[in-house]
């Protein structure tokens, strides 16, 4: 069958289990697609790579570390045509005074004789199954009556609404419905046990997620010769922190900055502080002075206005191994992705004389200041890729369940494929101002004071991202990022009312915690896009950020999802699809603290 390349991405890739419009269930054996040239291969094989090696290779099925020759054996592949097996092969007699249970080995011998041996009524399938950490699904375990003449022919499934309920029973004569045994779990018989050195499969139904969760990674993807060697390049962190704390405007500037040799040492303001002083100790004059600072004196932009002690050197290579923070850097530089900001748009409506426009627009901005947004952008091509490489069950952290690839022998070549859907999408582009954030951890006692301005408290905010020896730091960090992140699934949600043609659904989420910035873009994997994001910056974002900050208050779950904690839920901050993380450390209530503190904060 075929599908589009979003639905094959989220629920139609190897190993996956479905139902079919023409009410049947089956299993994806494999997806074939056309082979995609025009994609930065380096990037993705490293990227997939780094993340593989978070797993053991006894912890990898069909899937090795795609590095040196291996990486000839992998493809990429856009995903377009489905194939499939009928699964399961557990059906049961739709008549209720029936009921009897009959197991197929094939779907040929179905497609032969669909029909109940007993009343020759129609058979329906059962939707359940069983999986294990191993990565291995079965038909559930059917039991076989202990009386010879009865055998498997007259088993019935009892069904109470829960597996460790459920039972199987035989209805044949004599039996009167006796248990054979219960269906919460059967043996697998493969190698891989849990922490009880079990190995033991549990019964799912078709429409829990817990059994197959996709591995796959988002990266943003400029096919440029400066992107891939910025992103090759040793200092690319110290690049990327550049350009976040505006010391040069664009990455080509960075790598330009980080190719001169640098042939007097300069001094640190401290020391060139001291060092102005001896100058003026001894009567030298101005002039003098000025060009011996210009000569030794800190520099006030490029990479070289950046420390470089060994801490420092040590923090730009962590930031340098952080994707989304290097990826960041090219998204916001206008040489690579054009945007429009809000700010762009309230001077527009000033020089074309609108004035009701240039006045809705700047409540806006004062609305985003409020909310802690430093800034408010559009782009029309933010070009994201996702890629994926494997998948697991029940257990998805490193070594806690085997990471399955997707390889077929009879497909691809014999290739292990890594299926892509890549486009240049439309986005906004939110970026929270670092003196709120800094300001909201001093509050809570998370850091000791605040910073005179925006750079110097986006350098606070990266030595705290970067501190990995200071517990204090960790968990402003991590506060940090469940704000942040909290409130991009609420700017997100909020989107979905109906005026700008975009359902929460459709939209996907890119987070940059080190950066305060959150991307929501339109997962439509199309080479074109609708202009509604645009339309939103043109007529719509005070109501869609008094929408967000009405959000974070209330639920449609209140007063329970209030008084949890974390608080958050599936009606008030949870995604459907596009969240990266899995709907993992968000709390609504965190983001109010934020929110109530910022928005006092603005008015003081």
């Amino acid at each position: 069958m075929n599908r589009s390349r979003s639905q094959a991405m989220t629920a139609f890739l190897p190993g996956a289990v479905f139902r079919h419009e023409q009410r049947l269930r089956g299993r994806v054996q494999a997806v074939d697609g056309d082979v995609v040239k025009k994609l930065n291969e380096d990037v993705i094989y490293d990227e997939i790579s780094r993340y593989l090696e978070r797993w053991s290779e006894d912890a990898r099925a069909a899937l090795p570390v795609p590095q040196g020759r291996l990486r000839q054996n992998f493809v990429l592949v856009s995903p377009d045509l489905v194939r499939f097996e009928v699964f399961p092969l557990v059906l049961e007699c739709v008549r209720r005074s029936c009921r009897r249970v009959r197991t197929y080995a094939k779907a040929q011998q179905l497609a032969a004789d669909p029909r109940c041996r007993t009343c020759s009524a129609p058979l329906r399938q059962l939707p359940y199954f069983n999986a294990h950490n191993c990565g291995r699904i079965r038909p559930m375990y059917v039991p076989k009556c202990r009386v010879p003449a009865h055998g498997y022919d007259h088993i019935v499934f009892e069904n109470t609404g829960s597996f460790v309920t459920a039972l199987w029973r035989c209805v044949g004569p004599g039996c009167g419905g006796a248990k054979l045994q219960g269906t919460s779990q059967s043996p697998c018989g493969c190698e891989w046990k849990d922490a009880a050195g079990r190995a033991m499969m549990r019964a799912r139904t078709f429409n829990d997620t817990r059994a197959y969760q996709v591995h796959a990674l988002q990266l943003v993807n400029i096919d440029n010769s400066e992107f891939r060697q910025y992103q090759r390049h040793p200092q690319r962190g110290r690049i990327a922190a550049a350009h976040y704390l505006n010391l040069i405007d664009s990455t080509a500037q960075g790598l330009g900055d980080a190719a001169q040799t640098v042939t007097v040492p300069r001094l640190s303001p401290q020391e060139w502080q001291q060092k102005e002083q001896q100058l003026r100790q001894i009567n030298m004059g101005e002039e003098a002075i000025e060009q011996i600072r210009r000569m030794m004196g800190p520099e006030e932009s490029g990479l070289a206005a950046l420390p470089s002690t060994d801490a420092d050197n040590a923090r730009w290579e962590l930031l340098g191994a952080d994707r989304p923070f290097v990826e960041r850097a090219a998204v916001f530089d206008p040489a690579q992705i054009q945007r429009i900001t809000l700010d762009d748009q309230c001077a527009r409506f000033a020089e074309l004389q609108d004035r009701l426009a240039q006045q809705t627009t700047e409540r806006a901005r004062e609305q985003a200041r409020t909310l802690g947004i430093a800034e408010i952008a559009v782009t029309w091509e933010f070009p994201v890729a996702r890629v994926a490489f494997g998948y697991t069950r029940e257990e998805h952290e490193p070594e806690r369940g085997v990471l399955t690839g997707f390889h077929n022998k009879y497909h691809h070549d014999g290739k292990y494929p890594v299926y892509v859907a890549a486009s240049d999408t439309e986005a906004l582009l939110v970026t929270f101002s670092a003196r709120s954030v800094l300001s909201f951890l001093d509050a809570k006692g998370l850091t000791a004071g605040v910073a005179e301005d925006e750079s110097a408290a986006r350098r606070r905010l990266l030595e705290l991202f970067t501190d990995q020896d200071d517990p204090e730091a960790a968990r402003a960090a991590a506060t940090v990022h469940t704000v942040i992140h909290t409130l991009g699934h609420l700017l997100l949600r909020s989107l979905d009312d109906g005026q700008v043609g975009l359902a929460e659904n459709t939209l996907a989420e890119w987070v940059v915690t080190k950066a305060l910035t959150v991307a929501i873009y339109a997962d439509n994997v199309r080479e074109f896009t609708l202009g509604s994001l645009w339309t939103l910056l043109s007529n719509r974002v005070l109501s869609w950020l008094e929408s967000t900050a009405d959000s974070v208050l209330s639920c449609e779950n209140d007063p329970l999802c209030h008084q949890s904690s974390p608080r958050c839920c599936e009606r008030c901050v949870y995604l459907t699809f596009g969240c990266q993380l899995f709907n993992d450390d968000l709390d609504r209530g965190l983001a109010a603290e934020f929110l109530r503190h910022t928005a006092a904060s603005s008015h003081t």
